[in-house]
Formats: C-alpha cells, sequence, structure tokens
C-alpha cells in the first residue's frame, strides 16, 4: 500500500461528487418523487416509527428542513452526505480486506457511477442510511475478525440498531452476521462469550423506537413487509424481471462481476477457510438470493437488495484483481473494467443530464427516461392550490393514492393535510393520520392518476371533472404524466378499509 495516488484519487473523487452533487439538487428543477414526499411528511409528523419503514429516513429530512428553508433541496440535503460518508467507509473496508488502495479506488469509482449509485447519491431514500450503517456493520465484523478485541461486538450492535432503524431488511442483515459466526471455525468461539449476546441487546435497545411503535400497533410494520409477496403465479418471469432489473441497476458486467466474486469466495474459504472469504460471502449472497426467493411471491424491486452489494462489489474488484495481477486475462479484466466505468460515465451523464441525448438526437420516451416520476408535482399542485381556492370553507383535498397525496402535501400552497381515501388502495402511513370523521359532509377536491374509481365516487354526493392535467415532455411533446382534477361535494365518509397491507 505504498502508492498514494489511488489513495488521493479516491479523495478527489468522494470530494468531488460531494461538490457536484449538492450543486446539482440546487440547480436542476427536479420534483419530489413520490417516496421523497411521502418521507418528507413522515418528517413533519415525528414518531417513534412508520407503516413502511423505520423514522430514520424521516429524522435525516426533519434535521435538514430545519435548519434549511423548505424546498427539494433541503428534503434531499442529507443523500449526497450520506453517499460520501458510505463510499469512504467502504475504501477503508476494501483497502483493509485487499491490501491494494487500488482496489478500493475502483470501488469507490464502481459505487459512484452505477445507475443505482447515480440516483442514491442525489435522491433521498431509507436506503441512504441503510447501506452507510451496512457498510459500518461490515467494517466493525472485519475488525473484529483481525483483532478479535470483544469490544467491536458493540458497535456492530449500535450499527445494526441504526439499520433496523432505517430498514426492516436489518433482521435479515443481523442474521447473515450471526451465521458468518456459527460458519467461521476461528471466530465460532464467540458463541460462549458474552459479547455476541450483549450487541443483540445493544442492536434491540437503539431499535426500541420501532419496537415500541410496532408493539402499540399491531405489528402493522411487519406484517405489511410480509404481505408484499402473496403470489407464486408468474415466479419464473418474476425471478428474470428481478434478475434483469438487477443488471440495469448495476449494468451488466457488474452484476456478472458480483456472482463470479462470490462464487469465488465461497470456494476459496471451502479450501482455504480464510475468514475474509467468508465474510465476503456472507454479507452479500444470501441477501442477494434470499431476495430471488422473494420474487416467487410476486414482486421484488431492484434496490431491496442493494446492501447486500457492498462486499460484493468488493468480492468482485478483489477475486479479479488478483486474477490480474497473476497474469490470467489480463486483456479481458481491463477492458471489462474499462468498459464498465465508461457506461457508467455516460449513463451517469444521461441521468444527470436527459438533455445530452436529446442533443445527440436520441429521442427516449417519458416512460422510459429514468427522471420520469420527477416532473409535473409541482404543475399539478399549482392546479390543486387553484382549484382548492375556489371551494367552499372547511372543503379538504383527497386522493386515494400515497404518492400522490405526499406530492399535494408538499407541493399544494401552505402544505395541507390531504386525505387518502380509504377506497380502491392499499394501506398506507395516512391511515394512521387522516381522521375521516372530521371531513365527513364536507366537499373536497380530488386528483389522482386517472378518472375516479367507482368506489371512491360514491363516497360523495356528487362529483364534477374540471381539469385533465397533461404533463408533456419538453423534447418531443410526449405525455409524461396525465391527472385528473375532481370537485367532489358532501363527503359521506366510510367504514371500509383500504384493500390490504
Amino acid at each position: 500500500m505504498k502508492d498514494k495516488k489511488y489513495l488521493y484519487l479516491t479523495c478527489a473523487t468522494i470530494i468531488g461528487f460531494l461538490i457536484f452533487r449538492p450543486f446539482y439538487i440546487a440547480t436542476t428543477n427536479y420534483n419530489l418523487s413520490p417516496d421523497e414526499a411521502y418521507f418528507w411528511d413522515w418528517a413533519r409528523h415525528p414518531a417513534l416509527s412508520y407503516y413502511d419503514q423505520g423514522p430514520m429516513v424521516a429524522w435525516i429530512i426533519r434535521f435538514f428542513t430545519s435548519i434549511l428553508p423548505l424546498s427539494e433541496f433541503s428534503v434531499r440535503a442529507g443523500a449526497p452526505i450520506f453517499a460520501a460518508i458510505t463510499t469512504a467507509v467502504i475504501y477503508i473496508l476494501t483497502v483493509e480486506i485487499t491490501e491494494y488502495r487500488l482496489t478500493g479506488f475502483i470501488v469507490v469509482l464502481l459505487f459512484h457511477l452505477t445507475p443505482i449509485a447515480t440516483a442514491g447519491g442525489v435522491i433521498m431514500t431509507y436506503y441512504s442510511p441503510q447501506i452507510l450503517f451496512m457498510s459500518l456493520t461490515a467494517l466493525f465484523l472485519w475488525r473484529l475478525i483481525k483483532d478479535g478485541r470483544g469490544w467491536w461486538w458493540y458497535l456492530i450492535g449500535v450499527s445494526l440498531g441504526l439499520g433496523l432503524l432505517s430498514h426492516h431488511m436489518f433482521i435479515f442483515f443481523t442474521a447473515e452476521v450471526w451465521l458468518f459466526i456459527i460458519l467461521s471455525k476461528n471466530n465460532r468461539k464467540w458463541l460462549a462469550s458474552k459479547e455476541p449476546y450483549l450487541a443483540l441487546l445493544i442492536e434491540a435497545i437503539v431499535a426500541s423506537p420501532i419496537l415500541i411503535w410496532n408493539l402499540t400497533h399491531n405489528f402493522v410494520m411487519f406484517r405489511h413487509a410480509s404481505g408484499m409477496m402473496t403470489t407464486w403465479a408468474k415466479a419464473f418471469s418474476t425471478l428474470l424481471k428481478y434478475i434483469g432489473s438487477l443488471a440495469g441497476v448495476h449494468t451488466p458486467l457488474v452484476l456478472i462481476a458480483v456472482i463470479y466474486g462470490l462464487i469465488v469466495c465461497a470456494y476459496r474459504w471451502i479450501k482455504f477457510r480464510d475468514d475474509k472469504y467468508l465474510m465476503l460471502f456472507c454479507l452479500s449472497a444470501p441477501v442477494i438470493v434470499f431476495i430471488a426467493f422473494l420474487s416467487f411471491g410476486g414482486r421484488t424491486e431492484a434496490n431491496w437488495p442493494t446492501a447486500g452489494f457492498i462486499t460484493g462489489i468488493i468480492s468482485a474488484v478483489y477475486i479479479l484483481h488478483e486474477k490480474y495481477k497473476n497474469g490470467r486475462a489480463k486483456f479481458l479484466i481491463s477492458g471489462s473494467l474499462a468498459f464498465t466505468i465508461l457506461l457508467g460515465i455516460l449513463l451517469s451523464a444521461a441521468t444527470y443530464y436527459p438533455s445530452l441525448l436529446y442533443s445527440a438526437g436520441i429521442n427516449v420516451p417519458p416512460g422510459k427516461d429514468p427522471a420520469n416520476r420527477l416532473y409535473g408535482w409541482k404543475e399539478l399542485g399549482n392546479e390543486v392550490s387553484a382549484i382548492y381556492e375556489t371551494m367552499p370553507p372547511n372543503s379538504f383535498i383527497a386522493t386515494n393514492s400515497y404518492g400522490v397525496n405526499a406530492e399535494l402535501a408538499f407541493y399544494v400552497k401552505g402544505n395541507p393535510q390531504v386525505y387518502q381515501i380509504p377506497a380502491a388502495r392499499r394501506f398506507s402511513q395516512y391511515d394512521f393520520w387522516n381522521n375521516q370523521d372530521a371531513v365527513k359532509n364536507k366537499d373536497a377536491v380530488f386528483a389522482g392518476w386517472m378518472p375516479i374509481e367507482k368506489d371512491v365516487e360514491i363516497l360523495f354526493n356528487k362529483v364534477e371533472l374540471v381539469k385533465h392535467l397533461i404533463i408533456y415532455a419538453e423534447h418531443n411533446n410526449g405525455i409524461r404524466k396525465e391527472f385528473f382534477i375532481y370537485k367532489c361535494y358532501g363527503y359521506k365518509g366510510t367504514t371500509g378499509k383500504p384493500v390490504s397491507f
């Protein structure tokens, strides 16, 4: 590790992106994504936890929106900061495991240039803290393996607890840590020591807000998570979609390299019993395979196993770097890396500035634009604001989609409470906030993606379409979104419940 140029290059990369990303957020006019707006609405309703996830993302957003004026920038301010800290931790972990600064630099590049990293550096979701705390957990576990000092367990407990406050998948990540301990001949001794059990206690104490909230809310968050896998009707096609989506957000060659690296790590651990290979495997492969299995249940998303790619990418770079040093497949490895980095740069540039594609004569249909979810919400908020001002006093604003609900709460003048009508939809956090009796017999402005559903229409005495709002793409006039805005009179209220958890 004598060559420090890769340390300087890594620092320059991290700092460069830390400067660029806030500048980008501040100078582009992208609206909040539905999830970002939803998490912002969590932030203005402080709680120990929430229906969908733990409170960490809401706490982060509340902090930045408290010290900065409310805007898209303040909602997103945490994303580039958490991304920078995370990549610094990942660099330290990679260098300590591989003993090469070059591998650390390559891993940092990949964590900045893959499509999912491009979005994660500017969009604020619960994956920002999740990936940071998983990186810290991996680093603390590695330090435990290296020097065997029991107090590392306490830091592991803290990071797992903070992770659980970020995402309930940390229940599974905790199991991965224990899987490593059980399988490792050198570290199995900890099972007879107090430290790992105290770490579990620390994790439970740190994560106690979500435990308390779920105890007082019938464990609805965990029921929601289990209820997302409901059917096995299209298991094979869903699995293929999952694999394809992983290739899309991480790029195909990175996905192939990760799979190869993890297989080699498993083989080398079996052959040499070297715990570094076992750790890289245990903190990555199980969650990727587990979510692939969940895809049989009907739905998974490419971002679900994101934290599993931390040691997955490290294993890929480590194994391929060793092969390169030994003179094996040099051209293939160097060519694949160069192609992947070039592809990442091009994809990042196109994602950050889609106008580059249009300037090059590449016509991207709005439905294929990765940023399509970030358009049109401010226009919808302005239209609803104008219509709302014409309504009788004490009227309210309503939707039956949590995403549209959150966007209206953010973009309608005055940031009003928006009511999510409990019909023709699934359960959401709004069912804990919205008192349907408080708006009974009142009039409303209703907005949605499509014409009002019959299940919603019958809850009012009269419904009148007043605006069919179409959001067009600037470059080709393609339709990005359509919204239907109604004046609704005499809300009858309902004793019905949303479709499902």
